[in-house]
């Protein structure tokens, strides 16, 4: 009976040291696993095209189910604070981007010419920024 009751101890002792070694093995392949992640989105062109499709993906998704248009432009600038831009009102690559959520979005031609206007508030660069992205050329 004795012997059983020794053959339990060091049983339990294992048990518990391999619990140990599980839990920080499971934490060594949580961090891996999280790593190349988060040293991806570090470079700058990977987050730059975050931002860029976060902007495209949000437009159109803002393109199909409508909202008022102050509401669309603050979004955008919270999205651009997100990234660490703070000027997205000059930055081209959000106005690209805007472009290609409003073709995404499923936004007719005619209708582009009031987006256009609204957005780059006469200014032809922004407008042909928005009509690239659109049409799909960088």
């Amino acid at each position: 009976m004795r012997l059983h009751h020794l053959v339990l101890i060091p049983a339990g002792l294992v048990i518990a040291l391999s619990g140990c070694s599980f839990s920080d093995s499971s934490e060594s392949i949580s961090k891996s696993i999280s790593s190349p992640f988060k040293s991806s989105s570090d470079s700058s062109g990977d987050s730059s095209s975050a931002y860029r499709g976060d902007v495209r993906d949000y437009t159109a998704s803002y393109v199909r189910s409508g909202g008022d248009f102050d509401s669309f432009q603050r979004k955008i600038g919270s999205v651009a604070s997100a990234h660490g831009i703070t000027d997205w009102e000059l930055d081209t690559h959000t106005y690209v981007a805007i472009g290609q959520g409003l073709r995404k979005g499923g936004l007719k031609p005619i209708e582009l010419a009031a987006w256009k206007s609204n957005l780059a508030h006469d200014d032809v660069s922004r407008a042909e920024a928005i009509q690239q992205g659109y049409d799909g050329t960088p």
